[in-house]
């Protein structure tokens, strides 16, 4: 019964939290191609941050509730963007993935 009890009140967290989850979560997945392209363990950012490895953990489950500090740490370290911030009139362009054969 408690964990029916657990399990209830973890969706319904996560529906109400479901905007900045989502935000949070595509903050992680670029983290991750981030250290996969530059061929870096999670220990190696933790190190570079000055963080715990449980720390570097958090953010790359996609349930951390970043604060600008830390996405400005993270985009230094890695050396990418993981926010963009539009003026009025710009818009975002998708990048294109073009295949040769």
């Amino acid at each position: 019964m408690l964990l029916v009890i657990y399990i209830k009140q973890k969706v319904e967290w996560r529906k109400a939290n479901r905007e900045w989850l989502n935000k949070s979560s595509a903050i992680a997945f670029r983290v991750l191609d981030a250290l996969e392209e530059k061929g870096w363990k999670k220990n190696r950012l933790a190190k570079e941050l000055g963080v715990s490895p449980q720390q570097v953990s958090k953010y790359v489950k996609g349930e951390e509730n970043f604060k600008l500090e830390t996405i400005c740490k993270l985009e230094n370290v890695l050396g990418v963007e993981l926010i963009t911030v539009l003026q009025e009139d710009q818009e975002i362009k998708q990048k294109e993935t073009l295949e040769y054969k």
